[in-house]
């Protein structure tokens, strides 16, 4: 297990048990009192909300008035958990496209960090942008096809400039969760697999046909916030997302 796993495995437990000791949670996780203090420091500046107790008999617990997720777009509809459930309205989204067959996921890992960088050069052709500063990727992940854009949101489709592409995702119930740490490609979709694991152990049930989120701020690279979409109480008309490519 990578310490990227073992941390988002202790997150989780941390949500699901809001006081403890450092010693119970070493214990549970097989590792020294001294590597678990570690941890518990490192979730806190990642921005978990834990208040301690000192000395070694003290304990921790989680502020429940914290939120974690201050900016997230979207209609709030559950406040627990590390993950928060919202309803987004329609959205376009107008960038540059990655697609391969599942087989070659590899080639996602060098060619997506490319997309961004070119985003980057040519995101001031892209017309009627809503959000300033903010960087949305779309991405889907099929047994036969892999497809990721790298844009951001537009109010609707007018131009879509030379080889980019525009994807138009219906009103979706999504469960968001801020992904702290390093940006890598393979970090992330392993963050996203563990992700959907824990949301079927809650009794949710991704939607493995529909495209996840990934929004970013331009300049912070140790954070985004992950959206993965939800079969469940789906307020949306059944509508697929539409992938627009210009002639």
């Amino acid at each position: 297990m990578t310490k990227t796993q073992r941390l988002i495995e202790l997150m989780m437990r941390v949500y699901d048990k809001p006081t403890f000791t450092v010693d119970e949670m070493a214990a549970e996780f097989g590792v020294s009192y001294r590597t678990m203090l570690r941890y518990l420091h490192e979730l806190s500046g990642m921005g978990v909300p834990l208040y301690a107790e000192p000395g070694r008999r003290g304990g921790y617990s989680l502020l429940q008035s914290a939120n974690r997720t201050a900016g997230i777009t979207g209609q709030r509809i559950v406040s627990s958990d590390p993950f928060q459930r919202i309803i987004r309205p329609q959205t376009y989204v107008i960038g540059l496209e990655f697609q391969a067959p599942f087989t070659a996921v590899y080639m996602a890992k060098v060619m997506i960090p490319k997309l961004w960088v070119e985003l980057g050069r040519r995101q001031h052709e892209i017309p009627r942008q809503i959000r300033t500063g903010v960087k949305t990727g779309v991405s889907l992940s099929r047994t036969r096809l892999y497809h990721y854009i790298a844009g951001v949101e537009v109010s609707h489709f007018h131009d879509v400039p030379e080889g980019m592409v525009g994807i138009i995702l219906p009103t979706r119930e999504y469960a968001v969760y801020t992904h702290q740490g390093d940006p890598d490609r393979a970090e992330i979709d392993q963050t996203h697999l563990l992700l959907m694991d824990k949301l079927r152990q809650r009794g949710l049930e991704p939607d493995l046909l529909a495209y996840a989120l990934e929004i970013r701020e331009s300049g912070d690279s140790s954070s985004m916030n992950m959206h993965i979409p939800l079969c469940d109480s789906n307020p949306s008309d059944g509508s697929p997302e539409f992938v627009y490519r210009p002639q």
